[in-house]
């Protein structure tokens, strides 16, 4: 089942989630054999949908991404099920993340905005490099309720 929201209410409820966590769960295919492969990293959820984050230049994710840019992402306030289960929500964002170079257009304007929400998180950015993923959907779900919240950036 889908809840009927429209799209903005969807991405404003998906930063909120994202505005009070620091980090989030990156899923990419290894490099070497594609066999899935995730780990934790500090990020930015910006209102148009975009995840922003960090990494240096040797880390498995980062060759991961090179070799294919499908990623999945999923920011979640897990530490809610300790006291109020209900509390629980989740963003999944299923896109391709970009590389942007030191002297893109947009590398300095992404960066500040790291660097606003966490200053550690620009820190891995400034020396090694940024990503972008650029969304083809984003999932919401609030509690356990059954309602989806989507937004498809294809159509």
């Amino acid at each position: 089942m889908t809840a009927t929201l429209s799209r903005d209410d969807i991405l404003t409820a998906a930063t909120e989630v994202a505005g009070s966590q620091l980090g989030g769960t990156l899923a990419t295919m290894h490099a070497e054999d594609g066999t899935p492969y995730v780990t934790f990293v500090l990020f930015h959820l910006r209102a148009d949908g975009k995840v922003l984050f960090g990494s240096g230049t040797n880390p498995q994710h980062t060759a991961n991404i090179r070799a294919t840019p499908e990623v999945s992402f999923l920011i979640d306030n897990r530490e809610a099920i300790r006291t109020d289960w209900t509390s629980f929500d989740r963003v999944v964002i299923e896109g391709r993340a970009e590389e942007i170079a030191a002297g893109h257009a947009r590398y300095e304007s992404y960066v500040a905005e790291l660097r606003e929400k966490n200053r550690m998180a620009s820190f891995f950015t400034e020396h090694g490099s940024l990503f972008c993923i650029e969304p083809r959907r984003i999932i919401v779900n609030h509690g356990f309720e059954p309602d989806r919240l989507v937004v498809d950036f294809s159509e």
